[in-house]
């Protein structure tokens, strides 16, 4: 898989979507032993409701703020992406 021209940025590259994805099942096994769906939450995902825990909630409004959020910036990448 080729991301990037020079080798030493594509390995580091695979290897941070290669942990992504590692993290992903991780907390996929998590919340399905847990029944706990907060664990998915983007804003949990970054821990910025370590930092910010009265803005970041586990609640509806959080939940879906983070939703929001993944789906704006998916939309955002995915128009920056000019290789087509």
């Amino acid at each position: 898989m080729k991301i990037v021209e020079n080798k030493y940025v594509n390995a580091l590259l695979i290897l941070m979507l290669f942990s992504a994805v590692v993290h992903t099942l991780v907390l996929f096994s998590i919340s399905f032993s847990n029944g706990d769906l907060y664990i998915f939450n983007y804003f949990n995902i970054l821990d910025l409701d370590i930092l910010f825990p009265l803005i970041f909630k586990n609640d509806f409004l959080g939940n879906f703020a983070s939703l929001i959020i993944i789906i704006a910036t998916y939309f955002i990448i995915l128009k920056s992406n000019k290789s087509e």
